[in-house]
């Protein structure tokens, strides 16, 4: 990758405090913002197309589910070795190549649907390039934002990201379907390509930090190459606080993903109602983590990591454990507004919790090393999705589900007294 030309780091002068109104004002960050939402929307209506478009191909719901979980290996196993290089290259063209190779890549989808040659390993294989170069995107992006937001701003920041990004998913999966039923597979592949290319569009006119030109220069062979994967993991064994927080947030994904893996059982078993209720929990969640960003963008910067992160375990854990208690409830309405009310709070509190643990790394991580250590963090966190869907799953054949979240919930409490027992955790800012 060619590196940018230097251009002046902001082209307004934005405050450095917190709130949502200081990080509108922050030209650069709208412009990231803005582009974040385009791509989402995108991606969300890609999902429901792949996933109708396998149902057409071959009718098996097996191979729906296993070709989203093949989709995220490469995510996985490129994860680490993929930040070397992130930390090389400039963040913004990193970012901007990315979403041209990911709407080349599903245009690509889409002119073999429309000429009617696409077959299901076709899909496997799309699939894989577009998890490959997420291993590459994420951490770029994750790199970026400190540089252009002061420290204040980190945290305040990345909570708006997630919830604009947030909403645009759920904007997508509610028009997906009427957009499919207008327009057809191929138009619905068609926009995606197009919000990718205005995303990259958008962040082409984000000017680039100076620390974002001062990057290696000269070929990267094999023994360098790990000399500069192992500084980053030499880093981060020495780093006990840094460490800690990375293993919460994994710890995060592994107790939300039983609750995403069962919901289908939760809904047809306990609360025994239809689809539609899916779509509700589904929709509660959102809310909650919209919700969630747009508190933290508010107040965030001016509360402690550590409250937030011991207030987001202890509303999980009460979630988790009310779980039970809908389908008690004699009225299907009633129980599902109550079930829908459990997931909002759930929502809620991931983003309570999964906000100060990315500001943290993204703060205290040297801007030279941030692409290594956040290119392992995505990598844990999306490893520990498939784990705990398995393992949950396997204890639901064995067990009732009503006790299982009962034990989730035990489970879930388990980092709040980590918090609470860990001084410089608790008070951390």
């Amino acid at each position: 990758m060619m590196q940018d030309t230097a251009i002046p780091t902001l082209t307004t002068a934005p405050s450095k405090k917190g709130g949502l109104k200081s990080l509108w004002n922050h030209r650069s960050f709208r412009q990231i913002l803005i582009s974040r939402v385009l791509s989402n929307f995108g991606d969300s209506v890609d999902v429901i197309a792949y996933s109708w478009l396998v149902y057409l191909l071959t009718g098996s719901k097996l191979l729906m589910g296993t070709l989203f979980a093949v989709g995220t290996l490469p995510t996985i196993v490129l994860g680490v070795f993929a930040g070397v290089w992130v930390d090389r290259w400039s963040k913004k063209r990193t970012a901007i190549v990315s979403a041209v190779i990911r709407g080349a890549i599903v245009a690509g989808t889409a002119l073999l649907y429309i000429s009617g040659t696409i077959e299901v390993w076709h899909l496997f294989v799309l699939s894989m390039l577009l998890s490959s170069v997420a291993a590459f995107s994420n951490p770029a992006m994750m790199s970026w934002l400190p540089q252009l937001l002061s420290k204040e701003q980190i945290m305040p920041g990345n909570s708006l990201m997630a919830s604009a990004a947030q909403t645009a998913r759920l904007g997508g999966f509610a028009l997906s379907g009427a957009l499919i039923a207008w327009v057809g597979l191929g138009g619905a592949f068609g926009l995606n390509v197009l919000m990718l290319l205005l995303s990259a569009w958008v962040l082409l006119v984000v000017p680039s930090p100076r620390s974002d030109q001062e990057k290696a220069s000269g070929n990267l062979s094999a023994s360098r190459f790990g000399q500069e994967l192992l500084s980053g993991f030499s880093y981060l064994i020495h780093q006990k606080m840094l460490l800690l927080i990375i293993g919460l947030a994994t710890f995060l994904n592994f107790a939300v993903s039983p609750i995403e893996a069962l919901e289908a059982a939760y809904v047809g078993e306990l609360l025994e109602q239809g689809p539609s209720a899916l779509s509700a929990l589904s929709i509660g969640m959102a809310v909650g983590m919209i919700i969630g960003g747009l508190i933290l963008g508010q107040i965030g910067s001016s509360v402690r990591k550590g409250t937030l992160m011991i207030a987001g375990f202890v509303i999980m854990g009460i979630s988790i454990g009310l779980m039970p208690l809908p389908p008690l409830i004699q009225s299907p309405q009633i129980a599902l507004i109550f079930a829908a009310g459990l997931y909002l709070l759930l929502g809620l509190s991931i983003n309570l919790i999964a906000s100060p643990a990315t500001a943290y790394v993204m703060e205290e991580t040297p801007p030279q090393l941030l692409g290594r250590v956040a290119s392992l963090f995505n990598t844990l966190c999306l490893a520990a999705f498939p784990i705990g869907s398995a393992l949950s799953g396997a204890l639901a054949e064995q067990i009732q589900l009503s006790p299982l979240y009962l034990i989730m919930c035990g489970l879930v409490l388990i980092p709040t007294v980590v918090i609470v027992m860990t001084p410089k955790l608790r008070t951390l800012k």
